[in-house]
Order: C-alpha cells, then sequence, then structure tokens
C-alpha cells in the first residue's frame, strides 16, 4: 500500500473508529457504575475500583506490552490484539460476577494501551510525513468523541435496557471497525526487530524522557481540576444537578477541539509553541479560584482550561514517532506509547493531588495544584524544546 498524501483514507478513519471504541470502551464504566452496582449486587465503592483498576493496569502494563508488540508484524498483531480486546468485552456481557468483570477489564486495559501505540505506529505507514500531525490529533480525537457521544450512548442504552447492553453496542461496534481492518491495513510494513530489553533503550534519550516529563504533568495539571468537575459546576458554580450533564457535554465538545487544534499546532514547531500552552494553562489555573467568585467567569475559565487540556498531544507524539522511526525504528512501537502511560500516571497523580486540595485545602482551590503542576509541565516543555533543537 502506497502512502498517501490526503488525511481521511480508509486506513485513518479505520484507526479513528479504533480510537472511538477504545475510548468508549474506557470511559463507560463511569457513566453505568450504579447500573453495574445494582445488578451485581455489590457496592458503588466497589463498583468504582474498576475504573482505578483499569488505570493501574493500562498505565503500568502498555510499555511493557508494547515493548513485546515491537517483536511482531504490526498488522498480524493489530489484529490479533483487537480480537482480544472484543473477547474481553464480550466477557463483560456475559460476567456472572463482580470478580468476572474485574478479570474482564484487565484483560481489555493490558491491550487497550498496546492497540493504541500500534495504531500511533501505523502512522508513518500509511500517510505522508507532512499529514502524520492531522492523523495523530484525529487519532487522540477519537477518545474524546468517545466522551462527547459513545458514553452518553452506552449510558442511555444501559439505563434502558441493562449495562450488559452497553457492551454489546462496544462489541458490536468493536466488530464493524474489525472488518474494516482487515479490508484496509497495509500487511507488509517494515518491521525492525529488537529484543525487549534492547527497546528500553530509548529511555536514555533526554528528548524521550523529557516527552514523557511533559505529558505526565501536563495530565497531572489537568486532572486536578477534571477528576472533580462536576462537584466543581454543582457546587461551587451553582449549575442545577439536572443541567451538569450539559455542562459536561459543552466541556466534552471544548476537549475535542483541543485535540483538533493540537494537530495543528503540531504542523510546524509545535514542540516549540506548547512552552505558551502551558504557561496558559498555568495562568488560568491559579487565576481559577478567584474567577469562581463569578459564576460566568468561572464557567468561561473552565472551558477554555479544556481547550488547554489535549494540546500537548499531537506535538509530542509527533516528535517521538520522528525520532523513534529516524533514529530507534526497532522500538516504535513502545515509543509510540510514551503519551499512553505517561497520560495515565498523570491522571493517577493528578487525582491524588486534587483529592489533597478538596479535603485539605477546599473545592475552590483545586486551580492552585493545577497551576503548581502546569508550571512543571511548562519546564519540561522548555527543555524538551532545547534539547530537540540541539540534536536538528
Amino acid at each position: 500500500m502506497s502512502i498517501s498524501e490526503k488525511t481521511f483514507t480508509l486506513p485513518v478513519i479505520t484507526l479513528i473508529l479504533l480510537s472511538f471504541c477504545l475510548g468508549t470502551s474506557e470511559f463507560i464504566i463511569v457513566g453505568i457504575l450504579p447500573d453495574i452496582s445494582s445488578g451485581l449486587n455489590v457496592s458503588i465503592t466497589i463498583a468504582g475500583s474498576l475504573v482505578s483498576i483499569f488505570a493501574i493496569v493500562y498505565a503500568v502494563g502498555t510499555p511493557f506490552a508494547a515493548a513485546l508488540a515491537g517483536l511482531f508484524n504490526k498488522f498480524n498483531l493489530i489484529i490479533a490484539l483487537t480480537v482480544i480486546f472484543i473477547t474481553g468485552n464480550f466477557l463483560c456481557i456475559i460476567a456472572p460476577n463482580y470478580y468476572t468483570l474485574a478479570a474482564a477489564r484487565v484483560v481489555i486495559a493490558i491491550v487497550s494501551g498496546t492497540l493504541l501505540s500500534v495504531s500511533m505506529a501505523f502512522v508513518p505507514d500509511i500517510v505522508s510525513e507532512k499529514k502524520r500531525a492531522s492523523v495523530v490529533s484525529w487519532l487522540y480525537a477519537g477518545f474524546s468523541i468517545a466522551s462527547v457521544f459513545g458514553v452518553p450512548i452506552g449510558t442511555l442504552i444501559s439505563h434502558s435496557f441493562g449495562w450488559r447492553y452497553s457492551f454489546i453496542f462496544i462489541t458490536a461496534f468493536s466488530l464493524i471497525m474489525f472488518i474494516l481492518m482487515i479490508i484496509s491495513l497495509p500487511r507488509n510494513t517494515l518491521t525492525v526487530r529488537l529484543n525487549v530489553i534492547g527497546q528500553f533503550v530509548i529511555f536514555k534519550d533526554k528528548r524521550l524522557l523529557l516527552s514523557i516529563f511533559t505529558v505526565f504533568f501536563g495530565a497531572s495539571a489537568s486532572y486536578v481540576l477534571y477528576t472533580y468537575l462536576a462537584p466543581v459546576f454543582e457546587e461551587i458554580l451553582h449549575i442545577p444537578a439536572k443541567y451538569i450533564s450539559v455542562a459536561l457535554l459543552a466541556f466534552g465538545i471544548s476537549v475535542l477541539f483541543s485535540n483538533i487544534y493540537s494537530g495543528k499546532m503540531a504542523e510546524k514547531n509545535g514542540v516549540y509553541k506548547l512552552r505558551f500552552s502551558f504557561l496558559a494553562q498555568a495562568v488560568f489555573m491559579f487565576a481559577l479560584p478567584i474567577a469562581f467568585y463569578n459564576n460566568i467567569a468561572g464557567i468561561i475559565f473552565i472551558f477554555i482550561l479544556g481547550f488547554l487540556m489535549y494540546l500537548q498531544n499531537s506535538p509530542i507524539q509527533v516528535n517521538v514517532l520522528n525520532i523513534a522511526t529516524k533514529e530507534y525504528p526497532g522500538a516504535v512501537t513502545l515509543a509510540a506509547s510514551m503519551n499512553s502511560f505517561a497520560f495515565n500516571f498523570g491522571i493517577a497523580f493528578g487525582s491524588i493531588c486534587g483529592s489533597f486540595f478538596v479535603d485539605d485545602i477546599g473545592m475552590r482551590y483545586v486551580g492552585t495544584g493545577g497551576g503548581i503542576l502546569a508550571v512543571f509541565a511548562l519546564i519540561s516543555a522548555v527543555l524538551l524544546y532545547k534539547y530537540s533543537s540541539a540534536k536538528n
């Protein structure tokens, strides 16, 4: 298959659908927690542990699974992993108890991070270098689309027919995407094999390490606030409970535009531009406690922070892919996984920091924690550009 000069080819659309399926499967638990709790006769906190279990397994397992993935042909691997992903969602449909459902979610978490990494590793094989940034941004946008549309649809299905039908929806959609994979993805991509340990040499590269720190602190800064966004809307900004879902939908749309504009940033000197997005994030985070004294100002600030939330994704991912493709061709899949596991560790750390501010300082001041972490992201981004420029 020749490399396309277009953006929205069938292979690209297929990989965007894959991101949508991965995102819907990952986020759906949040929307159907009460239904799972009552359906399996477990407490809401036990049902909620499915979220943390997924995030931890995803973050810890992805780099090791991605290193192993680098030993195999990408087409064969993405097909095999998708079969496991579909099987895991099918097990969720038939799970007779919490433990079976938790085991199925562990299986899905292990393959989800690797599937995203392999899909990113496909990008140089299906589009030209000048189109990589746009395609990478749309692959990330698939997760935002899942948040805005997939999860609400799955939640509505759960409320109407039962939580198992949400996983039927995900499984059916995944089967359609699987057929498109077989039809459209290139089979004979170049595979440069290194042993598993040999691939981890990439972590000695300062540019790749700083990419991890930038993503980690950037995600942490956002999730200090995002973890408690619903109670902030209700308790601080006094949005009526019946309109919280509308506010979250509007926030999700701002996040979707964040992913799309991230691709625009990455098209030219994206790593340099990151310093400005993190500086803006720090400023708006530090000013958020003051903005909260006016409901309209508080809502506007939160939507601006939503737009800033994912601007790092494409510039970092494209930079990492370009470095790995040229200098570490045997570790491209592992390099492509960096964003995923760094972001998930950032989510966990940001949530912990958010809990500290909410419990010990006050929910009004979560922005202060986000601002501090955004400053660390800014420092990492400045150093990343410095070392990337020095190499070029």
